[in-house]
């Protein structure tokens, strides 16, 4: 039995290519979003043209409320 309002989530890796060379710095964001291409996107929407998004796996459900995080919210780790 699935509560309302809470929903799995996806580990999303953000990889940021440093405008002036050198190593890529990657970064790792919680969605409480289960589908991965939503998840993407809701993430993508606020990353500049050097950053590469990509969903890395799921993120449980368990998770999700444990970080306090609603539908469609995302934090930054």
């Amino acid at each position: 039995m699935v509560c309302e309002g809470m929903t799995n989530g996806q580990v999303i890796l953000v990889t940021t290519e440093p405008l002036e060379g050198g190593s890529p710095i990657r970064s790792v964001y919680f969605v409480a979003e289960g589908d991965p291409a939503k998840a993407e996107a809701i993430v993508a929407a606020m990353m500049a043209p050097n950053e590469r998004v990509e969903a890395w796996g799921p993120l449980p459900e368990a998770a999700v409320k444990a970080l306090g995080l609603k539908p469609g919210d995302f934090m930054h780790r």
